[in-house]
């Protein structure tokens, strides 16, 4: 017998709250089909999404995997999601404590935790090493789990 992930509960076609991470939200800026298949939920996301994705794509035009087109067209893309940004005064310190119970140094991925989990979604991501350390906490889902 192996390690395999538990099955997890598919989400209903009806209109989730979904916390988008970085990773996801890269993903349905690159993907047309990963961003039709986000179009019936709510999308959010912290302050420091649009920072991640910003730096993540000028990291892509600096490595040179994509040209400045490209890069543009993936920020255009971004912006088309039409993610709410969300700072709600207990952002902070619910992190801060999300990732002190998670065991984590940094708090930047419990942002995405904590607004989820205030907000009453799920993170959305992509993130093997985000899925699996925040498993316990029950909301974080990937792409797979969403249902069209």
């Amino acid at each position: 017998m192996g390690s395999a992930r538990p099955r997890r509960a598919r989400l209903a076609l009806t209109r989730v709250r979904l916390v988008l991470d970085s990773s996801a939200a890269l993903r349905a800026s690159t993907s047309e089909r990963a961003a039709a298949d986000l179009e019936d939920h709510e999308l959010l996301g912290p302050p420091l999404l649009w920072s991640e994705v910003h730096s993540a794509v000028h990291e892509a035009l600096w490595r040179r995997d994509v040209d400045e087109p490209d890069a543009q067209r993936i920020l255009s893309a971004f912006t088309a999601l039409r993610v709410g940004r969300r700072s709600p005064r207990s952002l902070y310190p619910e992190a801060y404590r999300l990732a002190g119970e998670l065991g984590w140094a940094k708090t930047y991925d419990a942002e995405f935790l904590a607004l989820a989990r205030i907000e009453g979604g799920k993170v959305l991501t992509t993130d093997a090493r985000l899925r699996h350390g925040a498993d316990r906490t029950g909301l974080v889902i990937d792409p797979s789990d969403l249902v069209r």
